[in-house]
């Protein structure tokens, strides 16, 4: 597959943004879930249901505040589709119910992600480290910061033409790739774990491990999300393996190397203005 058509193009030539660089937000989903050693959820409802409670998080009220027919009719759920997911969640820690009257709208925390025990096959309660960023930063909790407009409800819903656009494997990698994203350093996703040349893309084996699947799977899933405008192809620039800017951008000079790059199409303004971008943000194609 040639990933010339996927190359961004010089901004001159379009005239339009070329990336979404949206003030929508971010939301956060933890990285301990994304692992070869940690099982996938019991099926891609539950799993669908999970993202979108991430994605529902009222960070100010520290919960999900929201109406259960509401769920039903963001995600096309039954309403026993949604309480079978719901507590399949709380009772393997992954969320707290905080309020329980039938007449009040449904409220639940989302708690740090529990440990898994392969030889018990059970889940491990996680819920005294508090779900707060820094302290999932300070407990070694990764976690993946994801633009609120990169996951649509659409994408979240339990249909029939949403699971086969939106499989578990799909959406394991798209969220990975965000994850394996630093603007900063790298421009774009990671070129270690993402290599990609013109007419190729290898994984690296701990990307491919953590979705469960073989490289040529993962390879796959790649290319569906390049067509579907979800990433482009973006050739960056380092000095001395620091990021400098996109080669379109940047003057030719001693010492440059080039290579291509992942690049997420929505993006977070608040990644973009990040100050650490402040003396490449000129250099970027956006």
């Amino acid at each position: 597959m040639n990933l010339n058509s996927f190359k961004v193009k010089p901004e001159d030539l379009t005239g339009v943004n070329q990336f979404n660089v949206s003030t929508n937000g971010q939301f956060i989903i933890q990285r301990k879930i994304f692992s070869d050693i940690y099982p996938d959820f019991p099926d891609l409802k539950t799993f669908k249901l999970y993202i979108y409670l991430c994605k529902s998080y009222e960070w100010k009220y520290q919960r999900v505040k929201k109406a259960k027919a509401q769920m039903q009719l963001d995600l096309k759920l039954s309403r026993n589709e949604l309480n079978k997911a719901l507590d399949w969640l709380e009772v393997n820690y992954f969320i707290a119910r905080t309020n329980s009257h039938k007449q009040q709208m449904y409220q639940t925390e989302l708690l740090t992600a529990p440990d898994y025990d392969p030889f018990t096959n059970t889940y491990i309660s996680c819920n005294s480290i508090p779900f707060y960023t820094s302290n999932l930063k300070q407990r070694n909790q990764g976690f993946i910061m994801v633009p609120a407009d990169a996951v649509t409800n659409r994408m979240l819903e339990n249909t029939s033409t949403a699971d086969r656009t939106w499989t578990y494997t799909k959406l394991k990698v798209y969220l990975l790739l965000y994850a394996n994203c630093w603007l900063s350093y790298f421009g774009g996703v990671n070129p270690e774990s993402i290599h990609v040349e013109i007419d190729s893309i290898h994984v690296d084996p701990s990307f491919y491990y953590n979705v469960k699947k073989s490289e040529v799977q993962v390879v796959n899933t790649i290319k569906l999300l390049l067509t579907m405008g979800l990433f482009k192809v973006v050739k960056v620039c380092f000095v001395k393996g620091e990021y400098i800017g996109d080669s379109l951008l940047v003057s030719t000079r001693k010492g440059i190397k080039e290579c291509y790059v992942l690049r997420p199409y929505h993006l977070s303004a608040k990644k973009v203005n990040n100050k650490e971008l402040d003396s490449k943000r000129g250099s970027m194609i956006l």
